[in-house]
């Protein structure tokens, strides 16, 4: 059964678009097909990933206008099990009209039937807002996995993603759960353990994942690069923890019954 996860983030800096597209990586790597779906106009997953407008004929744009089908759309890389569905400037204008009607958040869940059976796991990057586009990409979604920061984030950025949940839940009638909390940028366990204390929030320590994603240079020349950490440098400490945190992912799926 496919897992379909949204990557969510309510503020900029969570790593929420680097953890989409290294987590797609990973997955990869351990040879698990995976298609990782671009939401965000700013298209930083689509470019992070190598991937030019050149290479590309249709995007999630498309897609959402009914001019092009998630095969059509969804294009090769260099690793073997994954596919990226791209996204452009463009997509800021066809979510501005399909914004206008409520029904139309479900549009991408929709669309994702007919692709879901080909991947094992299906990635979105959600932007960092409140949005039509981050309200579609979460209703896509049957799971939610929320990148969190010790420097960005706070206990009312968490309990406003719980009240978009809610929603989610009630107008859609869409079961979408929480599969925990990422910590990005950390350099202890002890510093995400302070931050939960400091920020009064711990009813979620149960929810927060083993493995955090440690700072780490190569992070920042693989974005310069425009390349996964793994293909920057798979020996290094993020690429190494997102490597075992899609291990943690799937054996939580696994234990779940999910698969």
């Amino acid at each position: 059964m496919t897992k379909i996860m949204t990557i969510a983030g309510q503020k900029g800096g969570t790593g929420k678009s680097v953890t989409a597209v290294n987590l797609a990586t990973s997955f990869a790597l351990i040879e698990k097909s995976t298609l990782l779906i671009d939401c965000d106009p700013q298209a930083s997953a689509t470019q992070w990933c190598g991937i030019k407008a050149l290479d590309y004929t249709a995007d999630i744009a498309r897609v959402l206008s009914g001019k092009a089908t998630f095969k059509d759309a969804a294009i090769k890389t260099e690793f073997k099990y994954l596919d990226v569905l791209p996204a452009g400037f463009d997509l800021f204008q066809v979510a501005l009209k399909l914004a206008k009607t409520t029904e139309n958040e479900k549009m991408l869940r929709l669309f994702l039937k007919d692709v879901e059976d080909v991947y094992e796991y299906i990635i979105i990057d959600a932007p960092s807002s409140y949005g039509f586009l981050s309200v579609a990409a979460m209703t896509a979604a049957d799971w939610l996995l929320v990148c969190m920061s010790v420097h960005d984030n706070s206990r009312q950025d968490f309990h406003a993603l719980l009240r978009m949940v809610k929603y989610i839940r009630t107008t859609h009638n869409v079961p979408l759960k929480i599969a925990g909390l990422l910590f990005n940028r950390c350099d202890t366990k002890e510093e995400i353990l302070s931050f939960m204390e400091n920020q009064n929030l711990p009813d979620i320590k149960q929810m927060v994942y083993d493995t955090f994603i440690p700072r780490d240079e190569t992070i920042q020349r693989s974005i310069d690069l425009k390349i996964p950490a793994a293909l920057q440098n798979i020996k290094s400490p993020a690429a190494e923890a997102y490597l075992r945190f899609a291990k943690e992912l799937h054996f939580f799926f696994n234990k779940r019954g999910v698969l």
